[in-house]
Parts: structure tokens; sequence; C-alpha cells
């Protein structure tokens, strides 16, 4: 990574050097350097650069972006009718509307393979990473709409208990001493 290509990164991603050093666990003086040509950025740095932009654009307003996803494995079996896959790709203003669109075409079933893609053609959302993010929407809004179960009552010991044996109201056992006393 060139020290040129190093600060359009940090401009792109808004971060001052402060907040760069910050991310990659250098000094600012380290971030100076790096895009003052006074030493190279290393190869580790170029990676973990990568993936903070790859989180970059998975913010919910970032886009435009496209969904690409298949019909059908991308590897048929033999017995599939047509052996052959078609890709859709269909284009979306950002992430938030690209993601509800694959939590509703995951419910029909035919739908494999999806990824979200920016214009330049690099992934934003890998297959597992989207699919992994689809089912934590899905658990969180069950968990935000299905009504809370309430909390079983405390069970009611008797006190005229002629045995001298606790027993629950209502328990197998109360009920077969109840039929044996008859």
């Amino acid at each position: 990574m060139k020290s040129g290509d190093f600060l359009n990164w940090r401009k792109t991603l808004g971060y001052t050097q402060e907040e760069a050093g910050q991310k990659l666990g250098v000094d600012r003086s380290t971030i100076q350097n790096w895009e003052r040509e006074i030493t190279r950025v290393p190869r580790i740095v170029e990676l973990a650069c990568q993936e903070l932009m790859r989180r970059w654009k998975q913010r919910p307003e970032f886009g435009p972006v496209a969904l690409v996803c298949a019909d059908e494995p991308m590897r048929p079996e033999a017995d599939y009718p047509t052996r052959a896959v078609f890709v859709q790709c269909e284009v979306y203003p950002n992430n938030e509307v690209a993601i509800r669109r694959t939590l509703r075409l995951r419910a029909t079933g035919k739908f494999v393979n999806p990824l979200i893609i920016d214009q330049d053609g690099g992934i934003v959302w890998s297959t597992p990473d989207l699919l992994c993010e689809c089912d934590r929407r899905r658990e969180t809004a069950r968990s935000q709409t299905k009504p809370l179960r309430p909390e079983p009552s405390k069970v009611k010991i008797k006190k005229d208990n002629p045995s001298g044996r606790s027993r629950r109201r209502g328990s197998a056992v109360a009920v077969a001493l109840k039929r044996a006393k008859k």
C-alpha cells in the first residue's frame, strides 16, 4: 500500500490521524510517517485497512449495492431438471434495503449463495456473513415480537398434611395420596 492509498483510505473512512492510529494500534506519529512516505506501510496494516474498509461498507446506509444470488446450487446435482443456474443481480440504494430483500427471498427457499457487492464489484457481504446477519436479524425480531411467557406460579404446599411430609397441591403424588385416603 502506497502512502497516497493509505491517506485516501483514512479520508474515505473519515478518520483523523489519531483515530486511524487507535484503530490500527499505532501512534499518530506512525500514521504521519506513513503518509509522508518516511516509512513504508507494512503489509499487515494494509490487510487491517482492507478489513476496516469492509466493515465500514457493511453499515446499513452504505450504497448503492447489488444483491447477487442464484436460484439453484452453483454445482447442480445430476438429478436437477435444468442443470442450468440462473444468477440474479438486483441493485439497491443501500445495504439495509438489500438485506431486507435477502430476508424475504430466503423465506422462499429458491435462493442460494447470496452476496452483496459494491459498485466496483468488491464484496461487501460474503455469503456466510450475509446469512449470519439475516439469522441475527430474525432472532432479534422474534425476541422482540414474541410475548414473554408468564412465569409459572409458585406451587403451594398444604400445611395440614397428616403424614408430616410436604406435598405439592396438584402434583401426581398429592393426587395419589388423596385417592389412597378415600
